[in-house]
């Protein structure tokens, strides 16, 4: 018997660390591991189970991703989550250096002195 992978995308494995937040009231961030992408989505590996439906959030390298679960099952120790990609934003240090020239142009408005980038554009992913 052959098993055919029906994915429209081919998926690529790896094993890399991150941190997500799953969006709510209140946000929260977990750790996890990313077991495999494709152009579409991803799949987690968490400690814990994650809500069908759920908005999260995470970085990579140079990258914001964002997307929602649509699915979540028990594997072995874990629990392997299923993501959608919805939007990617990337080249985000290129973006914060564009904004920062941009504050510090003397057209710009120079009461209010120089203004910082976006929390998101600035922060970097700690593992």
């Amino acid at each position: 018997m052959v098993i055919m992978n029906e994915r429209r995308e081919p998926r690529f494995e790896t094993n890399q660390p991150i941190w997500i937040t799953l969006f709510g009231e209140p946000d929260i961030r977990l750790p996890a591991r990313i077991k495999n992408v494709s152009a579409r989505g991803i799949g987690l590996e968490l400690q814990g189970p994650v809500a069908i439906g759920t908005a999260l959030k995470f970085e990579v390298d140079d990258a914001l991703l964002l997307g929602e679960v649509i699915y979540c099952r028990e594997d072995e120790a874990a629990f392997y989550v299923g993501v959608e990609l919805e939007q990617a934003l990337c080249g985000l240090g290129q973006l914060a250096k564009a904004l920062s020239a941009f504050s510090d142009s003397p057209s710009g408005d120079s009461q209010s002195g120089p203004q910082q980038a976006h929390p998101v554009i600035e922060r970097r992913h700690q593992y």
